[in-house]
């Protein structure tokens, strides 16, 4: 396995050890391993990474919002094509992927930033050690480099990562739902 790949399943596992109840998790380390590396390679957005020696302590994902990453995604046909396959004939998981894009289209996403902090997570064993503010003012610097002059959070009402937003300074701005019976804060983080 290169060096490269290893890096993409690294954030892959640890985005599903991590967020064990989101739904991302439930498509598999090979989907989000490829979602990783379009994230990684595109030019409209950003997968910053934390590793301690050989071990992944953290990563950070973000997009600018200018164009798609599932779009993206089809740059590698086989491999999302293979990913899927057991997606396929779970009718709950379609469900779930159309919900994800008509919340990315629809209009209630369409009132709140472009530029988006997607995904944010700690191993567990380097959580309160700074590691997550590291990596989010990483994500600041890197907005500031794009001229992004603010961002959006989407955040399950009931998870801790609330509070960890708004010591960052991101501001409550409203809710939505991504999928029917959860409710979702969305933050807005000035840069």
């Amino acid at each position: 396995m290169s060096k490269l790949n290893k890096k993409y399943i690294d954030v892959a596992n640890l985005h599903i050890d991590s967020l064990k109840t989101g739904f991302l998790p439930s498509l598999g380390v090979r989907f989000l391993a490829l979602l990783y590396r379009c994230i990684d390679e595109a030019d409209f957005a950003t997968l910053i990474v934390k590793y301690r020696d050989d071990q992944l302590i953290g990563f950070v994902s973000a997009t600018n919002g200018t164009s798609s990453l599932y779009k993206a995604m089809i740059y590698y046909p086989l491999e999302l094509f293979l990913t899927l396959i057991p997606v396929a004939i779970d009718l709950k998981k379609i469900k779930k992927i159309l919900n994800i894009f008509n919340h990315m289209s629809g209009a209630e996403r369409a009132g709140y930033p472009s530029a988006e902090l997607l995904t944010m997570c700690v191993h567990k064993d380097f959580r309160r050690q700074g590691v997550a503010e590291n990596l989010y003012l990483g994500l600041v610097r890197y907005c500031q480099s794009k001229s992004i002059s603010e961002f959006v959070i989407i955040v399950g009402q009931s998870l801790d990562a609330n509070k960890f937003y708004k010591n960052q300074g991101a501001k409550v701005s409203g809710e939505l739902q991504v999928h029917n019976g959860i409710n979702s804060n969305v933050f807005i983080h000035k840069v």
